[in-house]
């Protein structure tokens, strides 16, 4: 074996993965309930402070460690703390450590605080106590949604403390650690005052990993083009600043001085900037790599890096659900393992060939070109899994993207630490000093300004690949065949190589059709439902929620991505009321950036006089979205799929939206005559409208609905005022679903609608309880997968 070490790290790394597979890891238990009013005490690990992008509200976020519910402590024994008039009572003596406490994230109530000695921050390393009001993280109830739990929990972090405010903290405290938070802190300022805002976000997420404050429109820009890895400090980051500061003091210090400070100066400005996992893993693997030098060893880097992976899952194994960690070790993996077999690609079938061809020595800014170009293609290859499961899509031109980008990182954080340095350096030259920064400061916004116009370039090529989340399998068959192109690598020529890479991501666009899927997604007090034809077609029928805020951004706009939605060919609308339709405007607007084709908005045909959907049809058109309209009788086909327009009926008396809404029957035929699979998608109908479908002079309608029907989404959120006996007996449903709000207003569902359901012997589905639910019907066999657990 030539890399013991490195086979016995993987193996234990693999093993880990199994072990926490069969045994998830515990979730660490909030020391408070939700919402309720306590105090906790805790040892200050790290102070964020930023602008929140969205309100403009400075945000402080005091992260505390071994954090506990001031319960667990003696409030008599105080010596240590003090005991001044800054607070209301003095805290604790804490001199029993609580590791295995969780972390608490503390959030200050900036515009709350009371005097100027309240809005204090502490020092790090200090002990402290906050006062506020407990919140759990929210934990994702659809699929493709952010986990708040989940990444926090993988963190350690328990909860978080709102409105929180400071009444008691210890004398003692980390003086080194909060020695480094005041340069962090006054590196920012410097930043801040040097570039306007957005770029200042990006100056301070590269150089001090700062990311809370970023734009959000450029860091989804970023995202898009497959560049935001330079957004978040890693192995590049580190290399860069590392191997330069090396460099520099070799100019004048010995190799091992040399090296023994830019070690101390990297673990330094590690611990300033948070420690996250991508940087610890580059920070260890460049004090190996020094290590190795001091020795006269040969620095082995895929040793080095199953080493770092090794050791930060002894400290944390959550970190291999965390796609930080994810990212990070498979770029360096392609760097240390894909690139140099790429590089020796077709070597050995060039001297099976006999005889030695002479080529020509490209130049250096060809053979520069080519070199990054590999780099770029074996990294990306080698993400592409983890950057699918994490996005659930991916730009093509983010290989030569990463090209042109990458070279002018050296230029770019070189410069931003040249400003640090000289806004620290000439302080008080007052207008003089701006005016030299302002200078300085020009070839960085340059380079931001590049970058920018470069992701804009990407947005308007074919290039994007909507995948959506790749399948287990397909993950194992790709690094598989990975792993044999690699092995074969020598005697595969260069021109067969490349495409066979190429021809392996296809994997990932290959999707088994044949299933009817319909999913009623968890959007709060609201409605949305996604439909995937057997041919493979997708709609949409409602978006919107008054109980979530951008319910389109956050929850159906992530859940379209994660099914790899390339186009909606009809967004159905059953009325035009907030809870139904506000998420629309945010996925229309992510659909044409995405360039992703929508077929049309489809409304219902008619309702209450003069009553028009006007700020929708707007931005219908602005999008250049096709408006069409549906009464009884009308059918949308796609393939063995149909959607029957069962409501509203031509030239009616409609009182309101309600009484208007577009009800649906979706049916995919089967082999005889009978449906192979129905669903009643019945928006905001009432009582009265259930009763119109069942006239018998509207028999020509609605005798479909007398047939039964498979699924029913059941009407107005589960309301009274819907879902009457008589309807219920003609749709005679297998399955019923309600959407509706934790803890709503009006009460949805109603007791009496659930007691119908009950006597009929109608199973429930509730959005509340469940999540979001979806059913998969094939070759008459339908499957009922509800996303949470249900007792």
């Amino acid at each position: 074996m030539r890399r013991p070490l490195c086979l016995a790290m993987l193996g234990f790394v693999a093993a880990v993965r199994v072990i926490t597979w069969i045994k998830p890891l515990p979730v660490p238990s909030p020391p408070a309930e939700d919402g309720q009013r306590c105090t906790i005490v805790g040892t200050v690990r790290d102070i964020v402070s930023y602008t929140d992008v969205t309100t403009g509200r400075p945000i402080q976020l005091i992260f505390l460690m071994a954090a506990a519910s001031d319960t667990s402590f003696d409030l008599q024994n105080n010596s240590e703390f003090s005991n001044s008039d800054h607070f209301n009572q003095p805290i604790s003596n804490t001199t029993t450590e609580y590791k295995d406490a969780a972390q608490v994230i503390c959030r200050l109530a900036s515009e709350n605080l009371l005097s100027e000695e309240e809005s204090r921050l502490p020092e790090i390393g200090s002990r402290v106590r906050y006062q506020g009001k407990a919140r759990h993280f929210r934990e994702a109830t659809n699929p493709g949604e952010f986990d708040e739990r989940a990444y926090y929990a993988g963190l350690g972090i328990s909860m978080q403390l709102t409105d929180a405010v400071l009444t008691g903290k210890s004398r003692n405290y980390s003086a080194y650690r909060h020695f480094l938070y005041e340069i962090r802190c006054r590196a920012g300022d410097i930043l801040e005052t040097v570039f306007p805002e957005k770029e200042a976000s990006v100056a301070k997420a590269m150089l001090l990993g700062e990311k809370k404050g970023i734009d959000r429109e450029l860091k989804s820009l970023y995202q898009e083009a497959g560049i935001a890895h330079i957004l978040a400090i890693s192995g590049l980051h580190i290399s860069l600043l590392g191997m330069g500061l090396y460099r520099l003091l070799t100019l004048r210090l010995s190799r091992k001085t040399a090296s023994l400070l830019s070690s101390f100066v990297l673990i330094s400005y590690l611990i300033m900037t948070g420690a996250s996992p991508s940087a610890v893993r580059a920070v260890f693997m460049f004090f190996l790599y020094m290590l190795a030098g001091l020795a006269g060893r040969t620095y082995d880097m895929p040793t080095a890096l199953s080493l770092a992976a090794a050791l930060l899952l002894v400290e944390n194994p959550a970190y291999l659900s965390n796609s930080g960690f994810q990212l990070s070790f498979m770029a360096a993996a392609g760097a240390a393992v894909v690139i140099p077999r790429f590089s020796r690609m077709g070597s050995e079938a060039a001297r099976a060939g006999g005889g030695i061809r002479y080529t020509p020595p490209a130049g250096p800014l060809k053979s520069k070109l080519i070199e990054g170009l590999r780099a770029s293609f074996c990294i990306n290859l080698t993400t592409l899994p983890v950057l699918l499961a994490s996005f659930y899509e991916w730009n093509l031109f983010s290989v030569l993207l990463n090209v042109l980008v990458i070279p002018l990182m050296g230029v770019l954080m070189g410069g931003i630490l040249l400003l640090v340095l000289t806004g620290g350096l000439f302080t008080g030259l007052g207008a003089a000093s701006g005016t030299l920064l302002s200078m300085m400061a020009l070839p960085v916004r340059g380079i931001f300004l590049i970058y920018e116009k470069l992701c804009l370039l990407t947005q308007h090529l074919p290039g994007r690949w909507h995948a959506g989340m790749p399948h287990m399998w397909q993950i194992l068959l790709f690094y598989a065949g990975l792993a044999v192109l690699l092995a074969l690598a020598e005697k595969i020529p260069k021109k067969a190589g490349w495409p066979l890479a190429a021809i392996l991501c296809l994997i990932f666009a290959v999707n088994p059709r044949g299933e009817t899927q319909l999913t009623m997604l968890d959007v709060g007090q609201g409605d949305c439902i996604y439909i995937r034809t057997e041919s493979g077609n997708h709609y949409l029928y409602d978006a919107g929620s008054t109980s979530r805020k951008d319910t389109g951004t956050w929850q159906v706009i992530p859940f379209l991505k994660y099914q790899g939605v390339d186009r909606l060919e009809a967004v159905f609308v059953s009325h035009w009321d907030e809870d139904h339709v506000n998420g629309l405007d945010a996925v229309f607007e992510w659909a044409d950036q995405s360039g992703i084709p929508i077929g049309g908005l489809v409304l219902p045909g008619e309702g209450p006089d003069g009553d028009e959907p006007d700020k929708l049809l707007e931005s219908a058109r602005n999008h250049g979205i096709p408006v069409y309209r549906m009464i009884a009788g009308e059918e949308l086909s796609d393939g063995k799929t149909s959607f029957l327009c069962l409501y509203p009926q031509k030239n009616g008396f409609y009182k309101d939206r309600n009484a208007s809404s577009l009800v649906l029957k979706l049916r995919v035929k089967g082999d005889g005559e009978k449906p192979a699979f129905t669903a009643l998608l019945t928006g905001d109908v009432e009582a009265e409208g259930e009763m119109r479908m069942l006239e018998e002079e509207e028999a020509k309608y609605s005798r479909e609905l007398l047939e039964g029907c498979d699924i029913l989404k059941t009407a107005h959120h589960g309301s009274d005022t819907s879902t009457t006996e008589e309807f219920l007996d003609a749709a005679a449903p297998s399955l019923a679903l309600i959407s509706c709000g934790k803890n709503n207003s009006y009460g949805h569902p109603h007791k009496e609608v659930l007691q119908r359901f009950e006597e009929r012997g109608i199973p429930v589905l509730i959005t509340t309880d469940c999540g979001a639910v979806t059913i998969r019907a094939k070759n008459k066999k339908i499957r009922v997968e509800p996303f949470l657990d249900v007792d």
